[in-house]
């Protein structure tokens, strides 16, 4: 009798470990894109496309998980969900206004690579800040 109460209260003891460890979930990574000129200008209205690249997988990738395109905020800020590891090229097209005597568009490009990792967590959020000067 003894030893089927130890076996029960080891086996429940395993149980509630396992549920405890399994409650740490995976947290995605989330990816913050800032869009900036040279000077420090904020560039509002940027097309920002987070996308493996073609020499990934040797094409065009057109899964909305992984290819993902935004436009910037008043503060130059666009934000990617992601959902897993992946080493991402971020491609910044900026058209901007000079305003002279007449207007004129001049088209600023950025590129950058980055590496984002989903972490097992308990609490703490997964975020990469990236900036992307355009030129």
């Amino acid at each position: 009798m003894k030893h089927n109460f130890i076996y029960t209260l080891t086996v429940l003891l395993t149980i509630a470990i396992s549920i405890g460890a399994c409650s740490k979930g995976e947290k995605h990574p989330t990816l913050v894109v800032h869009v900036q000129e040279r000077d420090g200008t904020l560039a509002a209205g940027a097309t920002v496309r987070a996308w493996p690249g073609q020499n990934n997988t040797g094409g065009v990738v057109n899964d909305q998980v992984v290819d993902q395109t935004g436009t910037t905020n008043a503060a130059g800020d666009v934000t990617f969900e992601l959902e897993g590891s992946v080493v991402l090229d971020i491609d910044v097209i900026y058209y901007r206004t000079i305003i002279t005597t007449i207007a004129v568009t001049d088209t600023l490009s950025g590129h950058r690579v980055v590496k984002l990792e989903s972490n097992r967590q308990v609490s703490d959020e997964n975020i990469t800040y990236e900036t992307v000067e355009v030129y």
